[in-house]
């Protein structure tokens, strides 16, 4: 019997096979986007839906985040209730007086001070005590104040899994003096069934409060049946609160058991020297909050010391820290490993009257945050639009069919993929794309079989085939300079960030021949000859093939931009980690690929390919993002000492390098680049529609040119 289905899960995701293991999983695949989830993680389907999948509409995105948190549901049953930190609600008089005594009777303090004043009344069997609703009702007794439970614990230090030592050895008791009368024994209740009786009092707009005092009760009563690790920040306060706000005690107050020197470790005992808790000032509070932390233990083997656990936070400090670990911390503060803070500029930024290096400020941009060109997802959300239109109307069925997919064919490389063919349509009055009944009725080929095939994986084998041959054909001067040489270091230092740079150029260049694709049909019979796939006489099947194509290499280079920039960042803000100039190459590469791809982005914005466009970010959102990372990766390959120095040569204008490394000689010398050429490159970039290099040095000519005086 299989899972029974998500119902938000099964709206917008494709339930495939169940998985060969015991995990009870299934497949699934996303309607949208077309991506494959093979493993089925209820964890990656939900993270899919709500932050990554680039095909939902962000109206869509947040109603399923609501429905997967099941807020509405939640929305209709508190309606009526007044939200802690929420605003006010006008209720009847009566509701809002039965509210005020649920919130008064159930504050953190009164709650502790209640059900330990019982406890400690059940513990001394008192004579007066008497039972009302199964709760016993007893006077506090002569020294049981609001101070007698916030005193030192030595029990605190214990827990079930750590008792002390003394704890099973039989000690006598203290002799108790005889009572006269005691309850019935079925009416005595222990200290923590009185704490389930009030809990279960509560009605249900308090339950989750009600919860974690009563948590913080059961600590206070019984530590030994709790584990202070189990106890959350917000009960760990509850506890340690009234420890320092409590005045002193007045010496008349001590209990008797003072005067017991030999009172046994099995009982809640006090110390022989009372500690008078001590009103401490705010900034000094944090270090006596929590007295069982530190320190050793009575009961250790030799008296040896245990080793000092770290403090912890007072409440201002650890929200600033999370705060800044939301935003990150600077660069700045990352690369000289100092202590960030929240604001613009930080507080170790703010501090540094005179820089010399950091000019930049205090910056805090994340490489993958900045740069989201290749994960806009154009290309995936056209083709799968595509594939749900044949998918709703055709019948469509795999006999085996191959193509072959080349975009060189002397080269003899192609992608190999099945498809999968039209046997008719599912509604004789469906018109699929505009196109003839007839012909879709007949089709040989309709379009790749993505349920079958991973058509990424094979394209990125076809990518990492075809690397030198895109090298070789290279038409810029420049680039091809670029290439080269990278692949020289490559085969010198094997260092991977430039390998992962290269194979995004190469996916690149896949995406920049969208159209170029030479499809052959390799038919099952042997009888039967191959046929090519034209533009000119199928365009809806090619235009669909040429799609899926395109789009397996958007996602290919999704997924290594993402790598490349994250490690990137990390490497060049690590400052114990050594950047030599393969860095300044890797980083070329990237900007060169981030040029060609603005140039696409520019030409969705022409008004023949607007009414297109499938994304609700306009296409101007994408073509900004290449100066923003060109600026920054320029700071730190200054700061790192990786940015080559460039001048311009005044016998003919060329540019060159005052670095004596002669990789970088060899490499400014092989390019033979003019310093007017690529400053009017940089300012006055000109778009041409017909020509994807026509961004060529728009953001590659940021590391280039040599840096103007201030």
């Amino acid at each position: 019997m299989g899972r029974r289905p998500n119902a938000v899960v099964l709206q917008y995701f494709e339930r495939g096979q169940k998985l060969a293991d015991n995990s009870n999983r299934y497949s699934h695949t996303c309607k949208l986007c077309g991506e494959v989830f093979p493993k089925g993680r209820i964890d990656s389907l939900t993270n899919h839906l709500t932050k990554k999948c680039v095909a939902i509409s962000e109206a869509d995105r947040i109603n399923a985040c609501l429905a997967l948190n099941g807020i509405s549901h939640a929305s209709h049953r508190n309606k009526n209730h007044v939200q802690p930190n929420g605003p006010p609600v006008d209720l009847p008089l009566i509701q809002q007086q039965q509210q005020q005594q649920q919130q008064r009777d159930w504050t953190a303090l009164e709650t502790l001070a209640e059900v330990s004043r019982q406890a400690f009344n059940d513990e001394k069997h008192d004579d007066n005590g008497q039972v009302v609703n199964g709760v016993p009702q007893t006077p506090p007794p002569a020294g049981a104040g609001p101070h007698a439970s916030e005193r030192f614990e030595l029990q605190e230090q214990y827990t079930l899994d750590n008792p002390p030592s003394a704890y099973s050895n039989g000690v006598p008791q203290e002799k108790r003096t005889p009572q006269k009368s005691s309850p019935p024994p079925e009416n005595v209740l222990s200290a923590e069934e009185q704490l389930q009786a009030l809990v279960q009092s509560t009605t249900s707009a308090t339950e989750q409060p009600n919860l974690s005092v009563a948590a913080a009760a059961t600590a206070r009563l019984n530590p030994s049946l709790l584990d202070p690790q189990l106890l959350g920040e917000d009960l760990a306060r509850a506890l340690e609160q009234p420890l320092l706000q409590a005045p002193p005690l007045p010496a008349e107050a001590t209990p008797a058991a003072i005067n017991n020197p030999a009172q046994p470790w099995g009982e809640i005992t006090y110390m022989t020297q009372t500690l008078q808790p001590v009103t401490l000032p705010d900034d000094v509070a944090t270090s006596a909050t929590v007295l069982n932390k530190g320190g050793f233990r009575l009961d250790s083997p030799n008296g040896a010391k245990a080793r000092h656990s770290r403090a912890r936070f007072d409440a201002t400090r650890r929200k600033e820290v999370q705060e800044v670990r939301k935003l990150g911390a600077c660069i700045r503060c990352r690369i000289l490993r100092k202590n960030c803070s929240v604001g613009h500029p930080c507080d170790t930024c703010r501090k540094v009257l005179s820089p010399r290096i950091w000019r930049s400020g205090c910056v805090r941009t994340k490489f993958t945050e900045q740069l989201d060109i290749y994960s806009a997802g154009v290309q995936i959300v056209l083709a799968q639009h595509r594939i749900n239109n044949f998918k709703a109307t055709l019948n469509l069925v795999n006999n085996g069919v191959v193509i072959e997919a080349y975009l060189f064919p002397e080269t003899e490389k192609c992608v190999r993929a099945e498809v999968v063919q039209g046997t008719g349509l599912k509604n004789p009055d469906a018109d699929p794309l505009g196109a003839d009944v007839n012909n879709w009725a007949n089709m040989p080929v309709v379009m790749l079989d993505n349920d079958k095939e991973d058509v990424p994986a094979k394209l990125e084998a076809f990518m990492k085939d075809m690397l030198h041959e895109f090298v070789h054909r290279e038409t810029s001067h420049f680039m091809r300079v670029t290439l080269e040489s990278a692949l020289e270091i490559i085969q010198e230092s094997n260092d991977e960030l430039l390998k992962k740079a290269l194979e995004l150029w190469g996916l690149v260049e896949v995406l920049d021949r969208e159209r170029a694709w030479n499809i052959l049909v390799k038919p099952t019979a042997v009888d039967e000859e191959p046929m090519w796939i034209k533009e000119d006489t199928d365009q809806e099947t090619y235009t669909t093939i040429c799609l899926q194509l395109t789009a397996a290499a958007e996602r290919k280079a999704a997924a290594t931009s993402k790598s490349l920039l994250t490690g990137m960042q990390r490497v060049l803000q690590d400052s114990k980690t050594k950047v030599d100039f393969s860095m300044f190459f890797t980083t070329m590469i990237l900007l060169n690929c981030v040029e060609k791809t603005t140039w696409a982005f520019k030409a969705w914005e022409q008004d023949s390919l607007r009414a297109m466009w499938p994304l609700e970010k306009p296409p101007s959102s994408f073509t900004q993002q290449g100066y923003v990372v060109a600026d920054l990766l320029r700071m730190l390959l200054g700061i790192r000492k990786a940015l080559p120095r460039t001048a311009c040569r005044e016998s003919d204008g060329i540019l060159i390098t005052e670095e004596q490394d002669p990789v970088m000689q060899s490499y400014f010398q092989s390019m033979n680049l003019s310093m007017a050429e690529v400053q009017n490159k940089q300012q006055n970039p000109a778009f041409s529609p017909t020509d994807s290099r026509s961004f060529d040095l728009l953001f590659c000519s940021t590391l280039l040119l040599p840096e103007q005086p201030a």
